[in-house]
């Protein structure tokens, strides 16, 4: 071999060397890679009870941001309904309900204890009914448009309950930041466990974290024990009195109770499900020793969910679409031979402008004359929606009733 080709495979040698190193130098690198995502993962994946905290925060940011807006609202709320059955008798019911569309335009001020709900429903694209009721000064007003020309005083026992449930909006915001910290305080680590598994989601096998709260009688009664110590404080007190109308003793009376009420037979187990490396929610299921409720997020706008009850399954999709003040939920299912989906639409409107009400014009139900409840009917009679509404209900019972 001469001097030019000893030079020739030194240079190989070298570039051969040169190459393994790199091999090995990128073997390294990769698993340096694995151990510090490994490790990455192991740190950056919360304890199972974080993920609980985290959601207790989140819900009670909703409720709270719920809570300020309760004062004034209004807007739209319609419903529809595409359901079959393959039995005779079901698909003729929900033929019926099929083709009945319903709309209701409300407005509430809890400040001023004033409500109006406006009604506009269609049977097969016919007027079935246009109503509206409106309350206030604890008095309800009904006006049937095209059937009565004044508006109707109905019974009003009950109404001022609607209010009361808006009522001491800062004490229900008090109540929920002590419940949200007492709840944290009481949620001990020893209760959570976690283990990897794989959900089907948006019809693929995705690998997620299942953080799971087991909420046996032993868990519940420390968990209890706690909320009636943290809870038993004068300003959660005082607030729940107000929001109850209960006593101050009888709150606390029922928060040293609470330890002593629990006797369950059943291990309740809470689960959240996270996927990625930002712990994204997937899913959350309630699970007894006999019974199991899933939910599970396909895609932003799109959840399944199961149920597993006295030994039947029920699956189903929900889409939930929102769109500035625009609110969409369809449910779809397919239970015990009912194939089909429900449809609610929600369209807020900040605008809340109530009509007034000419009291001039109005009559008692209880002073109706029986001409005046014969005009009622006989207007009734005349609008081709009912009238066809009714005769599909009466048909389903093979009667000769005529309306």
């Amino acid at each position: 071999m001469n001097e030019k080709e000893c030079e020739y495979m030194d240079e190989l040698n070298m570039e051969k060397q040169k190459q393994q190193k790199g091999l090995l130098m990128g073997g390294i690198l990769v698993v340096i890679l694995l151990i510090i995502g490994t490790v990455a993962s192991y740190f950056l994946t919360p304890k199972p009870k974080k993920v609980f905290t985290t959601a207790i925060e989140s819900i009670y940011s909703l409720s709270k941001e719920n809570n300020k807006n309760a004062e004034t609202l209004g807007g739209t709320f319609t419903l529809s309904t595409d359901l079959h059955s393959d039995q005779k008798e079901q698909e003729k019911i929900l033929e019926i309900l099929n083709n009945l569309n319903i709309k209701i335009d409300y407005k509430l001020d809890t400040n001023a204890k004033k409500m109006q709900m406006v009604l506009n429903s269609h049977y097969k694209d016919k007027e079935l009914l246009d109503a509206s009721m409106n309350i206030e000064n604890d008095k309800a007003y009904v006006f049937l448009k095209d059937i009565y020309s004044k508006y109707l005083l109905v019974p009003s026992e009950g109404i001022e309950e609607i209010f009361k449930t808006f009522e001491n909006t800062k004490d229900y915001e008090v109540a929920l930041k002590h419940l949200k910290n007492a709840f944290e305080k009481a949620l001990k680590d020893k209760y959570f466990s976690k283990e990897n598994t794989t959900i089907s989601l948006n019809g693929k096998n995705v690998k997620v974290v299942k953080n799971n709260l087991v909420l046996d009688e032993k868990n519940l009664k420390e968990i209890a024990k706690v909320l009636g110590e943290e809870l038993d404080n004068n300003e959660f007190v005082e607030s729940c009195s107000r929001i109850t109308k209960t006593t101050e003793e009888e709150i606390r009376k029922r928060l040293k109770e609470l330890k002593d009420n629990i006797d369950i037979e059943e291990t309740l187990t809470v689960s959240i499900y996270t996927k990625g490396m930002q712990n994204k929610f997937a899913g959350i299921s309630f699970q007894d020793d006999n019974d199991t409720i899933s939910i599970f997020k396909n895609t932003e706008t799109n959840y399944s969910y199961e149920i597993k009850a006295n030994r039947q399954n029920y699956k189903g999709d929900m889409e939930i679409k929102v769109n500035n003040k625009d609110k969409s939920i369809k449910l779809s299912f397919d239970i015990e031979g009912i194939k089909g989906s429900v449809t609610f639409n929600f369209v807020s409107n900040e605008n809340i402008n109530f009509n007034e009400i000419n009291t001039n014009n109005v009559i008692s139900t209880e002073d109706l004359s029986n001409q005046e409840a014969m005009k009622i009917l006989n207007n009734l009679q005349k609008k081709e929606g009912i009238v066809e509404f009714i005769e599909a209900i009466t048909s389903l019972y093979s009667s000769n009733f005529s309306f």
